[in-house]
């Protein structure tokens, strides 16, 4: 009995042992799966951490690479632009005058014009033409140290000529207006005014009343033949017709403005008087028949008329024109027909030869 109780216990034990050596097995198996997986986890992490560092160091790259690039050809750029802008200026400084200012009047404008290029052309080809235009261009510059000699000694007479002189015109001449109110220490402060936007030959014959736009004159609108006469005007300066020719066409603007000339002398019988050329607007900015060939054939008809009736006529338009006969660029304030300072320049120079040549 006791024999068999030991082999029965020897059974169960080893049941017991096997059992056991199963969950130990199973718990073994366990943890290593459990030290695997964690093993795994950790090296996919760091598989992971390590892409994202890659990517992170292959975009860093690429737009340091970018940016490079973007800064190599900025400088490319600029050095460029660089070279653009000081060829733009040495052609600047070749084509300007030297005191920065346009010309005063066609001829110096003229003498400023042409391209570097034309100018080598000249030189490449004829040697001879270059020492003619030398000689030509050393004889003009003779002849005008000569008439500002000549305008220097007459500067008295000249300035005396506009004593008890009046301009009278529209708004292009308001500008002058107000140009001269500037430069009250020259011949400037010895011309009348007589000028009001939108005046015109047309206009000027009309009624006064709460509509005309008749010049102001002791802080009253009057006919301009009237305000003339009050004024005791020796010499009447007229510039219209830039309302006038839309209206009235060049030959009935004509028309007008010999009509209200006529009044004019009527009033004042003792006046002189002196018609000014209408001036050019932009090109590209005409306005039905307020465009410069229409403006070159009314001008055209006002020195005839001149002519005819005895009348002096002072030409502004063309000293103000550029090569094509358009208003100059540089002289315009406004994009389309008045003009600056830099153009009543000009006005000022053409008038002073005017009177040189009028002397008595």
């Amino acid at each position: 009995m006791k024999k068999n109780w030991r082999k029965y216990g020897a059974a169960v034990g080893l049941v017991i042992v096997v059992i056991a050596g199963g969950f130990g097995i199973k718990a073994l198996a366990a943890g290593e799966k459990t030290v695997k997986a964690e093993s795994d986890m950790a090296a996919g992490t760091g598989e992971i951490e390590s892409i994202k560092i890659v990517k992170n160091v292959y975009h860093t790259e690429g737009e340091a690479e970018a940016l490079d690039q973007a800064e190599a050809d900025r400088e490319v750029t600029e050095q460029g632009n660089s070279k653009e802008s000081g060829e733009r200026e040495a052609d600047r400084a070749m084509e300007e005058p030297e005191d920065g200012k346009p010309g005063g009047d066609n001829e110096s404008a003229e003498s400023g014009g042409g391209s570097d290029e034309e100018a080598g052309e000249i030189t490449e080809d004829s040697g001879e033409d270059v020492s003619r235009g030398k000689a030509e261009e050393s004889a003009g510059s003779d002849e005008d140290e000569e008439d500002g000699e000549a305008a220097e000694e007459n500067a008295e007479e000249i300035d005396a000529y506009f004593d008890d002189s009046v301009f009278v015109g529209d708004s292009i001449m308001l500008g002058f207006r107000n140009y001269a109110m500037k430069r009250q220490d020259t011949f400037l402060s010895r011309m009348g005014f007589l000028a009001a936007g939108s005046y015109s030959a047309n206009n000027a014959l009309w009624d006064v009343d709460e509509k005309s736009v008749h010049p102001v004159y002791q802080g009253e609108q009057r006919q301009v033949w009237e305000s003339i006469a009050l004024m005791g005007s020796k010499k009447v300066f007229l510039m219209l017709g830039m309302n006038d020719l839309n209206i009235t066409g060049v030959e009935g603007s004509c028309e007008k403005y010999e009509e209200l000339i006529g009044k004019i002398e009527e009033k004042n019988p003792d006046a002189e008087i002196i018609i000014m050329s209408m001036t050019y607007i932009l090109k590209g900015k005409e306005t039905g028949k307020l465009e410069n060939d229409t403006i070159r054939e009314f001008n055209g008809m006002l020195e005839a008329m001149a002519e005819k009736n005895g009348w002096g006529y002072v030409d502004v338009a063309d000293a103000l024109a550029d090569e094509n006969g358009d208003l100059a660029e540089e002289y315009c304030s406004d994009g389309f027909a008045h003009q600056n300072p830099e153009a009543y320049d000009v006005w000022v120079s053409v008038l002073r030869k005017y009177a040189d040549a009028h002397l008595e």
